[in-house]
């Protein structure tokens, strides 16, 4: 059988780990306490937030057939959220999200996707990979705390284009396109009202402003009741900003946040602040992975292909076919 270990727990290291675990002997390691990567959740009693991917679409068949049994699971839902785009011009435009389009959640959260795939793998979490190095015929996996994690016959690398930079050897070929892959950062502010601010959408898509995207996180399915907004910045500002000090950077993104909604939500009951340093990444051309079947190492993820959740499928799920097929 062979042994194969995943960096990453994110979207694309978990649907290539499920798609090769029923006949190897696959490990996961995850430097993070939870799985899901970007498709994450944040709960402080009693509100909930889906600090990072807010909802997924899905174009390609293979997406859609990946979908269907979690949507019978019940761990995927329609979000038919009250749309409004702010900002753009005199008036906001509104329309209301339809299954005729549909916009997908995790159900109760976004982890609740990560979490399904995961419920049959062998996934260490915890563990931040520190090095692969060659040892023989194999390759040997070493922590950040030094420790061992022990031999395998194939690493496959999952993280974003930076953490795979530093781990993929200079003779594997992906180190060079893994640096030069830009990624962008982005800054996602958790506010918790213990009064529920009247909005007349439930999601928005913010122009000229230092924040992109807003939403009631309490208004998708599956959601507690206490009510909560997650905000977005732009990638930009977050670019530019991402050191900054925790509070400048949270009492900014409420200034902007009250200037755009109203001064209903300058007092929240809850606020929190996640930085997301590698958030997205324009649209990319090429293969949808990187395979050296000589090293007999693989690299996949959402930034081989465009920073959203059916780009990290597609990348793991097309290279996870090329393994299967392959060994």
């Amino acid at each position: 059988m062979t042994r194969i270990a995943v960096v990453g727990a994110g979207l694309a290291g978990l649907v290539v780990a499920s798609r090769l675990s029923t006949h190897h002997d696959v490990t996961v390691f995850e430097k993070s306490r939870g799985v899901g990567g970007r498709m994450a959740t944040r709960r402080a009693d009693p509100f909930e937030f889906d600090h990072g991917a807010q909802f997924f679409t899905a174009h390609t068949a293979a997406f859609q057939a990946f979908l269907q049994p979690l949507i019978a699971a019940g761990v995927v839902a329609t979000w038919n959220a009250r749309f409004a785009q702010l900002g753009a011009g005199p008036s906001p435009e509104r329309r209301q999200w339809s299954d005729d389009y549909p916009h997908y959640v995790g159900v109760p959260g976004m982890n609740a996707v990560g979490k399904w795939l995961a419920r049959d793998l062998r996934v260490e979490t915890h563990v931040e990979v520190a090095s692969v190095r060659r040892s023989g015929r194999c390759w040997r996996v070493t922590d950040t705390q030094r420790v061992d994690r022990g031999e395998f016959d194939w690493i496959l690398l999952t993280a974003p284009a930076p953490q795979t930079a530093r781990l993929a050897p200079a003779s594997s070929g992906i180190d060079s396109r893994a640096s030069n892959a830009r990624m962008q950062a982005c800054c996602a502010l958790m506010l918790g009202f213990d009064t529920p601010v009247k909005l007349p959408w439930d999601a928005a898509l913010v122009r000229d402003a230092d924040i992109s995207w807003l939403s009631a996180n309490s208004s998708k399915p599956g959601r507690s009741d206490a009510f909560a907004i997650v905000a977005h910045s732009t990638n930009a500002w977050a670019d530019a900003n991402i050191d900054q000090d925790s509070a400048l950077i949270q009492a900014h993104l409420l200034e902007e946040c009250a200037r755009i909604v109203g001064p209903a939500v300058a007092k929240p009951s809850h606020q929190a602040l996640h930085r997301w340093r590698f958030a997205n990444i324009d649209t990319q051309s090429g293969e949808p992975f990187h395979i050296d079947e000589t090293e007999q190492l693989a690299v996949c993820g959402d930034w081989f292909i465009r920073g959203r959740v059916e780009g990290a499928f597609t990348s793991g799920d097309r290279l996870g076919d090329r393994l299967a097929r392959l060994l």
